[in-house]
């Protein structure tokens, strides 16, 4: 994916260096590597733009963030009305593949045990099923234990390209 395909997948303007090969996506300065895009998210704690020398020089290439973010940087700065929807949408065209049927568990209590069952029926009839959720990720020769209820959208949608295939 260029940097332009990204910002028309986010629907932003890019007039600078849309040519550029994407590396990977990014909300955690930490986790930038060579030819990254860092999206500099205002949160509860604190303000991705803190962060953008940082990642810059962990080698990104380009910063995505809100249009009143107050961000200067010596790589392309592409602002956006909402940089967390970008993000989503930036994760789901970068990891394009999704698997061909998904459910969704929802609701206060038992979503881990609905989740867990449908996966095990569907593999009982036999077809491929992965569950991923509080206790982690689960498929045909993974166990991956986790702590988080929804990984975050770049996670998720690599996770979901990585499973369908």
């Amino acid at each position: 994916m260029t940097l332009d395909q990204l910002c028309k997948s986010i629907g932003a303007e890019c007039d600078h260096g849309g040519a550029i090969q994407i590396g990977g996506l990014t909300a955690d300065s930490r986790e930038v590597s060579e030819g990254s895009v860092f999206f500099a998210l205002s949160g509860s704690n604190t303000d991705g733009a803190r962060f953008v020398d940082s990642a810059v020089e962990n080698g990104a290439i380009a910063i995505v963030c809100d249009k009143g973010a107050d961000i200067s940087a010596e790589v392309p700065v592409i602002r956006t009305d909402d940089a967390r929807r970008a993000l989503s949408l930036a994760a789901s065209a970068f990891h394009s593949t999704q698997p061909h049927i998904m459910a969704a568990v929802t609701g206060t209590a038992g979503k881990t045990s609905v989740a867990s069952f449908l996966r095990q029926i569907w593999e009982a009839c036999g077809e491929q099923a992965a569950m991923i959720g509080t206790t982690g990720v689960f498929a045909p020769g993974r166990q991956d234990y986790g702590t988080l209820t929804t990984p975050d959208p770049v996670r998720l949608h690599a996770l979901l390209d990585e499973l369908a295939t």
